[in-house]
């Protein structure tokens, strides 16, 4: 049976669903908006989608390290300032901002959870984004299984040659190569060069002074129909503006721009271009052993179904255990039958 991976961006998710049911309570557990609509929308992608197996990847604790060492200013606009917030905030906000996040860890913890008695697969390596390890994932497993990948993050656009389906959850459809060019201004292919010369405002990566999307694509009209790499813009844009010398014109700034900050091109680079991840030895080693079969062993409904009970989920749910457990069975029976040919493979081999 053909493989049907669901990679899930984790700690989006986990974002995505604490704030968007943050009127969500159980008496049991208190704020359960998070844990709930977590579990729900991995609930309806594997419906949606005949999803076989689930891969929650997680950011790891000091994830993007390797990238603030190329880049100091590498999501610095992210780091939490605490003198700052006491000048800002009063302590009844900063007691409300603290219990924010002890919910959100908490939630965190019982996701991770309830996906061991739900066969649904999971890594976190410390140091390491989940981006790294989502595009290593992709890399090595493309041509062997039908790959979903969830996540906000239109980075992933660089692994659609992989032929992935990204499902963007504020874009209608799934993205695929095949439509990529309905939902965005450029070819799929151009996407790691769009943000190795534009930047990232997310990740505080520094793009070049006065070039956007949209004077690219005003200069490289072909970055609509064709692959266009960094240095063919480059090359182009010197030519353009030796014309315009030529012809008596001012040079384009903005292209001038381009050719006078090189070093930053290859910094982006370095920074953006998913095909080359940043991995240590632990991340390799957790790549690989998610590659082994899960055991079934003090896993199963009775935990879940307690856990369940003990945080007062049914109740937000509205209907029985059965029913809501029912779409993960083709993962946890896949997963099942994964483990029985791994044993009868060995067993052979011995």
């Amino acid at each position: 049976m053909k493989i049907r991976t669901l990679l899930v961006d984790s700690s989006y998710l986990l974002k995505r669903s604490f704030h968007g049911a943050k009127d969500t309570y159980s008496v049991n557990f208190g704020h359960i908006g998070g844990l709930y609509s977590f579990l729900t929308t991995i609930r309806m992608l594997i419906k949606e989608h005949m999803i076989n197996k689930v891969v929650l990847v997680w950011d790891g604790e000091g994830g993007g390290i390797y990238r603030h060492r190329i880049d100091k200013e590498y999501k610095a606009n992210r780091k939490t300032k605490e003198w700052y917030k006491k000048i800002e905030m009063t302590e009844a906000e900063i007691r409300r901002e603290k219990e924010k996040e002890e919910s959100l860890l908490k939630q965190r913890k019982r996701i991770q959870a309830y996906a061991e008695e739900l066969f649904l697969r999971q890594i976190e390596v410390d140091n390491i984004e989940a981006d790294d390890i989502i595009a290593e994932y992709c890399l090595r497993n493309y041509d062997k299984e039908e790959i979903f990948l969830y996540s906000n993050d239109r980075d992933f656009a660089q692994l659609l040659d992989l032929n992935i389906t990204i499902i963007f959850p504020n874009i209608e459809k799934p993205i695929t190569k095949y439509n990529y060019l309905m939902y965005f201004d450029h070819h799929y292919t151009n996407a790691l060069t769009i943000k190795i010369i534009c930047g990232d405002t997310a990740d505080n990566i520094k793009g070049i002074d006065d070039v956007g999307e949209k004077t690219l694509l005003k200069y490289f009209p072909e970055l609509k129909y064709k692959q266009l790499t960094v240095r063919e813009i480059c090359t182009k844009a010197d030519l353009i503006n030796k014309e315009r010398i030529i012809n008596k014109k001012k040079p384009i700034k903005s292209l001038e721009n381009i050719l006078k900050n090189i070093d930053r091109l290859k910094i982006n680079y370095k920074l953006v271009n998913l095909k080359e991840p940043m991995l240590n030895e632990l991340a390799i080693d957790e790549l690989n052993q998610l590659e082994m079969p899960l055991s079934p062993e003090n896993r199963g409904s009775k935990n879940l179904f307690k856990m369940m009970q003990e945080d007062g989920f049914l109740s937000i749910y509205g209907s029985t255990f059965p029913n809501y457990v029912e779409p993960f069975y083709t993962v946890i029976m896949n997963e099942k039958q994964l483990l029985t040919e791994y044993l009868k493979k060995n067993k052979r081999n011995i």
